[in-house]
């Protein structure tokens, strides 16, 4: 009996929007090394914020400056690990304002940063939980 391996390419992951793709412009602002998207998990916990969220805390949250803080807190982590020999996955901490309508204080959330081939071969990056790996 043979099986066949099946292949999910980073666009399909995409359109399926198993993987976000981050806002090109705000990736290019906070000079990301690579090509960068995150899991559905990183951007449902860490940028989105639904448009019915009530404002209980007086704290006003956009989802432009979250993903502005994820890319900026990645960047400088991958940028500052370059020529360390590190492995393709690298840890790192982002400090966001959970979105449950109640919390005033940024959490701790550890991400996870893995440089891989993208579809033609490139460097992409993908941001994700340390408990999750690449789509296949």
């Amino acid at each position: 009996m043979t099986g066949t391996v099946r292949t999910f390419t980073r666009a399909q992951a995409i359109e399926s929007r198993t993987l976000i793709e981050a806002d090109p412009g705000i990736a290019a602002e906070v000079e990301f090394p690579a090509p960068v998207a995150m899991t559905e998990a990183v951007y449902a916990d860490c940028i989105a914020v639904p448009e019915a969220y009530t404002w209980d805390t007086g704290i006003r949250l956009d989802d432009a400056e979250r993903e502005w803080d994820l890319l900026s807190t990645a960047s400088r982590a991958i940028k500052a690990a370059a020529g360390t020999g590190r492995p393709p996955r690298l840890a790192f901490a982002l400090y966001r304002i959970p979105v449950d309508g109640r919390s005033r204080d940024p959490q701790r959330v550890t991400l996870v940063a893995e440089a891989s081939p993208g579809d033609d071969g490139e460097r992409v990056i993908t941001i994700m939980r340390p408990g999750e790996h690449l789509p296949q």
